[in-house]
């Protein structure tokens, strides 16, 4: 009998630790927890986008504004949830440290999805994907073979934060190579013939070539890379990356996509417009 009483007071005894414990356990996880942006956006009624500025995907027109295949996949994705868009343009190279801190709920500029990137920050499934080209000036260029680059003397630009400079290393590893904070100051300096070849995405070796009055030209007949473009969120945000993906999966091969696709990657009648 006082076995079993022992017994019995045992579980109480534990039933009680546990209901005792309980709470503060659950207050401890809810701390923890991601913040659910999903659920935070809709609440405040604003998307806010992070986006770097690389045509055609990110640019600005004459009045200054922001214009692009980003931003008008941006302005749909607002939409489709119900709430404004506010648009904040930064440098590529900071870009993953400012989802992170917070400074906006997701990144929309033709990101790269790579394995070391995926751990700072998470990767949609991609939207589109892109060839990595070599473009090169007329005077610096040393042929239409990757060994023509890899060479002592040659150096390749590219800009800063971007997978570029890991692909000048994997194809050009005796060649020296030069990082530019923005796109604009890479291609400059190619014009300026400061550098032997630029490494950018498709289609802007062939809009700056187009561009150039014939100073330059794309160099190879082959891709160095071919790459997926995808949007970015916080780790940890669950639910949000659950809804872009289902977005991504929903328009990827729709006729909007498609025809946003077409007008800035393939007529672009925005380069008269722009220029």
């Amino acid at each position: 009998m006082k076995k079993n009483n022992i017994a019995f007071f045992s579980v109480v005894l534990a039933i009680l630790a546990v209901l005792t414990i309980a709470p503060s356990a659950q207050a401890q996880s809810a701390a923890n927890a991601p913040a659910d942006s999903l659920g935070e956006i809709r609440k405040k009624g604003e998307l806010v986008v992070g986006v770097s500025v690389f045509e055609p995907w990110v640019m600005r027109d004459k009045d200054g504004e922001l214009v692009g295949y980003e931003i008008e996949v941006a302005r749909k994705l607002a939409e489709d949830l119900g709430v404004g868009l506010k648009l904040v343009p930064v440098g590529f190279d900071g870009i993953m440290g400012d989802l992170v801190s917070g400074r906006f709920d997701v990144v929309i500029t033709g990101m790269y999805a790579t394995p070391e990137r995926a751990l700072v920050v998470n990767f949609t499934e991609p939207l589109n994907y892109s060839k990595v080209e070599l473009v090169t000036n007329r005077e610096k260029e040393s042929g239409d073979d990757i060994d023509d680059y890899n060479r002592d003397g040659a150096t390749l630009g590219f800009v800063a934060g971007t997978v570029y400079g890991d692909v000048a290393a994997q194809h050009f590893p005796k060649a020296k190579v030069q990082s530019f904070a923005t796109e604009l100051e890479l291609f400059n300096a190619l014009m300026e013939g400061n550098i032997t070849a630029a490494i950018a995405s498709t289609p802007t070796p062939e809009i700056k070539a187009k561009l150039s009055g014939g100073k330059l030209k794309v160099a190879l007949k082959e891709p160095l890379a071919v790459y997926g473009e995808s949007l970015a969120v916080r780790p940890g945000d669950a639910e949000f990356l659950n809804y872009l993906n289902t977005w991504v999966r929903y328009y990827r091969n729709s006729p909007w996509l498609n025809t946003e696709y077409k007008k800035w990657f393939v007529d672009m009648d925005w380069l008269e417009e722009s220029r």
